[in-house]
This record gives structure tokens, C-alpha cells and sequence, in this order.
């Protein structure tokens, strides 16, 4: 009796601990103020291959709100603290992580490949969906997106990244460092920089996830 009286109380602490815990996320999340806001703007519709070689398309996460990122994995700086940022926030979501979506859509089709995304996502959450596809096809995404790309060498002339990547010389990808984050309705509401604490992200996450 007394077994069955000390069980029933540790799973009433462990449901209030819980229900404590998601009530003050919810009121930070509440109190969350995006610094920088954007016109209210719809994200648009793509396919692509993700880093297992499965076609994905932006509507395959319909419902779910989506921080999207362009970038690319050869990236010294940037790309690797967003990511990082992206596995904090995924980390730290618990079972929220599975209603959210982290994406990285590559702006360098040449080097970056499914096997080659799959092997650097890895070092951060192998949740996060890295994506990347043909030139052609990412082309007019990154125009619609109006993220801007440049193609550089070592001493900052502009090159053909296509025949860089095939000789194997290193070149460098110039390109926006924020994230556009969208809710539920995939329409994008504000964005984060890379220079925002991990923390930031994760208040964003949490934010979005209860509008």
C-alpha cells in the first residue's frame, strides 16, 4: 500500500514539474519581441533533394513553422554558427522539435552534394533538413528568396564557381547571414542573424510555435 502510495505520488510531482515547466515556456515565448521584423510574406513553394537523396518539398512541412536558411557547408564563418544555432534550438525543444522544421537550402549546387550536406549536418543535428538540387533549379529559388550570391576567390575576385569546383581550387560564397523564420501558415514573419545568441533562436522557436 505504502509502495503504491509513493508512486503515486512521484508521478503527480513529474506531472506538475511538467505542467510548471511548459507554463513558464509559454509565457517566455509570449513575451518574446522579434528584433528584426519583415513584412508579413509567404514562402514559396520548392523541391528539392535533401541530404538523404529524397525529393522535398516545402509543402511536405505544411502546418509546421519553418526557419529557413541559404547557405553552403564549404562556409568558414556563418553557416556553421547558424547550424549550431539550429541544433541548440532543436536540442533544448524537446518533443516540440518534431513540429517545427530547421532548414538550410545550399547556394553552392557544385561541392555541395546529398553525401557531402549529409556528413556536415551531422556534426550538428542530423534533424535539421539541408537541401540542394542543379544550378538551375536553385537559381530561381535564391532570386525569389532575394538572397544575392557571389562567387569569389581567395583574393576576393569573382570566379565560375562551376570550374573552381571542378579542378578542386577553394572559393568562398558571399552571401546574406540571416534566417527567415515562417509560422505555421508558412508565412515569414521576421528574421535572426548569425550574430544573435543561441538563446535567441531558441525563444524564436518557441515564439513561433505558439502563434
Amino acid at each position: 500500500m505504502r509502495r503504491r502510495l509513493f508512486y503515486a505520488v512521484i508521478a503527480l510531482v513529474a506531472v506538475f514539474t511538467v505542467t510548471l515547466i511548459t507554463t513558464y515556456q509559454n509565457l517566455v515565448a509570449s513575451q518574446y519581441n522579434p528584433k528584426i521584423e519583415l513584412n508579413p510574406t509567404p514562402l514559396i513553394e520548392f523541391q528539392l533533394t535533401d541530404q538523404y537523396g529524397r525529393v522535398f518539398s516545402l509543402s511536405s512541412v505544411r502546418g509546421k513553422p519553418v526557419f529557413l536558411f541559404f547557405g553552403y557547408s564549404h562556409c568558414p564563418d556563418i553557416c556553421p554558427v547558424i547550424l549550431y544555432k539550429y541544433a541548440y534550438a532543436l536540442k533544448n525543444l524537446g518533443h516540440q522539435a518534431d513540429d517545427i522544421a530547421f532548414i538550410f537550402i545550399t547556394q553552392d549546387p557544385w561541392r555541395d552534394t546529398p553525401e557531402t550536406l549529409n556528413s556536415w549536418v551531422r556534426n550538428f543535428d542530423d534533424r535539421i533538413i539541408a537541401l540542394t538540387g542543379s544550378p538551375e533549379q536553385l537559381e530561381p529559388i535564391w532570386k525569389k528568396y532575394n538572397v544575392p550570391v557571389i562567387y569569389t576567390d581567395e583574393k576576393g575576385n569573382r570566379i565560375d564557381p562551376a570550374e573552381y569546383a571542378r579542378s578542386g581550387k577553394p572559393y568562398f560564397v558571399t552571401h546574406v547571414g540571416f534566417v527567415f523564420v515562417a509560422d505555421r501558415d508558412h508565412i515569414v514573419r521576421f528574421a535572426l542573424s548569425a550574430e544573435m545568441p543561441q538563446e535567441e533562436y531558441l525563444q524564436a522557436a518557441r515564439y513561433i510555435l505558439s502563434r
